[in-house]
């Protein structure tokens, strides 16, 4: 078999709308394990928030790491377990924190929950009200509200800190502002979370990204990039995209992320797999 791991975004490519793995997905992942592709799952979500869709799978052993909080965290499926994560420095965190409260934004801090037992840091702004209401109250999670995160004499290096914001355009002037004055120092982007219906303007370390992890997930299972499938939908998929040997785009992806694919899914990503194991990808195999 030419591809040895297959890595799956979950929002837009794994779940459907109704927020569910297919049926028919489940079988072909299964089907494609047994012919010897490992499958890791590779999401923007956190592992409260992903864990449940990855039962789903019942993968069987040995089971690959998760990569999270779009690549800011791996970590063991079974345990909870943190094996590497890709965090941003207090001093930064905390001087992003401030700018992004002062646009009226509240500050979202996600840290890693295995090891310090809370979920979020939350520095609250205007619309602290409408986070708790959109965010929080679709979550099992842990969370600490402070007036700035500065004022935390314990804050661990947060993973990812997020603005939640109502619509695509407001969401892209909140992301370019932000951009302005941190580019270079964080990774900014901005991106769709259908399963809450909102936009976020998220940030990370530079050295956080969904491919960074993945490798991470592959180099300890003595696979090279060129023995690696991904799939995804958006632009935190990006970078795995371009990295893979084989980087596949969902169909309803936009443009820049369709464009930067070998392949893109003609109909359902269970069919995709059927042929990734069929070796109908072969010819794009460089190891």
């Amino acid at each position: 078999m030419a591809y040895k791991l297959l890595a799956i975004d979950l929002d837009g490519t794994l779940i459907s709308p109704e927020q569910t793995v297919p049926s028919d997905t489940i079988d072909a992942i299964r089907s494609a394990q047994q012919a010897g592709i490992r499958v890791c799952l590779a999401t923007g979500r956190s592992y409260v928030e992903t864990i449940d869709f990855w039962r789903q799978l019942d993968l069987h052993r040995p089971f690959e790491p998760l990569v999270l909080i779009g690549g800011a965290l791996v970590s063991e499926p079974d345990t909870g377990r943190t094996l590497c994560q890709r965090s941003i420095v207090r001093e930064l965190a905390c001087e992003y924190a401030d700018a992004l409260c002062r646009t009226g934004h509240s500050a979202l801090a996600i840290v890693d929950a295995w090891r310090w037992g809370t979920d979020y840091y939350v520095a609250a702004s205007d619309d602290a009200e409408d986070i708790r209401r959109i965010w929080f109250d679709q979550m099992k999670v842990n969370v600490r509200h402070v007036s700035r995160l500065s004022e935390v004499a314990d804050l661990p290096n947060p993973l990812r800190i997020n603005a939640v914001v109502d619509g695509r355009s407001r969401a892209e002037t909140l992301c370019q502002t932000m951009r302005d004055r941190f580019g270079g120092r964080l990774n900014i982007h901005k991106i769709f979370v259908p399963n809450y219906d909102v936009w976020i303007v998220e940030a990370f370390s530079m050295s956080a990204d969904k491919w960074a992890s993945v490798r991470y997930v592959a180099q300890a299972n003595r696979v090279g990039p060129g023995q690696i499938a991904v799939v995804g939908d958006d632009v935190n998929d990006l970078s795995m995209i371009r990295g893979a040997a084989l980087g596949v785009a969902m169909p309803q992806a936009p443009p820049e992320i369709r464009d930067a694919a070998d392949y893109v899914v003609e109909t359902t990503l269970a069919a995709f797999v059927h042929d990734l194991i069929a070796g109908r990808f072969e010819k794009r195999l460089e190891v």
